[in-house]
């Protein structure tokens, strides 16, 4: 057991805990991940799979605004299960459809669903009533690794459901949405005695959540640090991976092995390595914005073994993304937390719109997908790393004169 048994109020957390790291585990199972730009590329193009991941970030933006205000006042379950219960549609669209018109259809439940999944779940844990910060970061240590076992164990077995059927993953992975579904609807949502709620108005409150998220010089520097990690870590790199991935020639069944493999790996190194040394919120900074920057420049270059370093490092950091939504939970109020965490991500969407349809373009015109890693790398060198040497001033700063901004 990775929650042992406590007496009184921390059995429940136990409880929520454990339903919150199963559905992490299971809502990581992306059987269809390893298959998708194939089979997405038999009947669109890739600026239009590019269209299909913006449509996504459009709609995602759109329905992250009032979302968030929807979890903070109405409920933070009740969001979640219905976010949830929209997105096991959208896999059966993309397949039984497949035309450029389905995969538009299929964005708007991929898109809505995601805003309303986002932040709720993990408000719902962090303001629980036996809650505290450093609980909440033994649990996100957790669900990290529970995602990756999902995500390894949904790429093995996708790649061998498409090469047995090419509608197994897609049916499979709506299945296993409605069993999320189940999970959360067996969470207690019990909120703890320092938690107020919000009385403003739906207006108001989301009008102070964007102030939340940008009360200080730090968090605004976070948070342009964290928008740009994100994009480059999202939606418009997942089809860039697959699709370097079939330049190196590696067929559907290697690919979701390689997948696999690497995400065995990286709980190797999660455990060994990353969870046990990197636990300082500078320790962090130094971490994702260093490992962005030597990820994206190693998978640009025309090497399959350099490639297969770069995504296993990729892979480790799209397993610690959250360490920045950790620091950013550290900072802002419990009744606006999900709201907070939403117009997050409702930026590093607005972001990721464009970024998406400009980099299948870029794929595109370019004729290989390791042009999208150059521009990234790039990135990295001029946002991430002067990013993270200015946070890194402030918080050496902050915890020698003892500011709040130091724990």
């Amino acid at each position: 057991m990775f929650l042992k048994k406590r007496h009184g109020s921390d059995s429940q957390l136990d409880r929520v805990a454990k339903l919150y790291l199963a559905y992490k585990f299971l809502a990581a199972l992306y059987f269809t991940y390893p298959i998708f730009y194939q089979f997405a590329s038999q009947t669109i193009t890739p600026i239009q799979i590019g269209f299909f991941f913006s449509a996504i970030g459009v709609i995602g933006f759109l329905a992250e605004m009032p979302t968030g205000v929807i979890a903070d006042k109405h409920g933070r379950k009740l969001s979640s299960l219905i976010g949830m219960a929209i997105l096991s549609v959208a896999p059966l669209i993309i397949f039984f459809g497949h035309t450029f018109p389905a995969y538009l259809m299929a964005a708007i439940f991929y898109g809505l669903g995601r805003a309303l999944l986002s932040g709720a779940l993990e408000s719902l844990v962090y303001d629980h009533k036996s809650s505290s910060k450093a609980m909440y970061r033994r649990v996100n240590a957790m669900e990290i690794s529970f995602g990756q076992a999902g995500i390894l164990a949904g790429a093995a077995v996708g790649g061998l459901l498409f090469s047995v059927n090419a509608s197994l993953p897609f049916i499979t992975e709506s299945v296993v949405g409605m069993l999320c579904v189940l999970l959360i609807s067996l969470m207690n949502e019990q909120n703890g005695a320092h938690y107020v709620k919000s009385t403003a108005s739906h207006r108001e409150h989301f009008v102070q959540s964007m102030k939340y998220l940008l009360a200080t010089p730090f968090l605004r520097m976070l948070v342009l640090m964290g928008i740009t990690f994100s994009v480059m870590l999202g939606m418009c790199i997942q089809f860039v991976n697959e699709a370097t991935m079939i330049e190196h020639g590696f067929q559907p069944e290697i690919r979701g092995y390689i997948i696999s493999a690497t995400g065995i790996l990286t709980l190797i190194l999660l455990h060994i390595v990353i969870l046990k040394f990197v636990k300082s919120d500078i320790e962090r900074i130094v971490y994702i914005a260093g490992g962005a920057a030597v990820a994206y420049i190693i998978m640009s270059i025309q090497s399959a073994p350099l490639f297969l370093l770069g995504y296993l490092l990729w892979c480790c950091l799209n397993a610690t993304s959250s360490f920045i939504r950790i620091m950013l939970h550290d900072r802002i109020p419990g009744s606006h937390r999900a709201t907070v965490i939403s117009n997050f991500k409702a930026l590093a969407t607005l972001l990721g719109i464009g970024a998406s349809t400009a980099t299948g373009l870029l794929v595109q015109e370019a004729g290989t997908p390791r042009a999208a890693y150059v521009v990234f790398g790039v990135i990295s060198c001029l946002v991430l790393l002067p990013g993270a040497y200015w946070l890194i001033a402030h918080l050496r700063k902050a915890s020698a004169t003892t500011l709040p901004d130091s724990n």
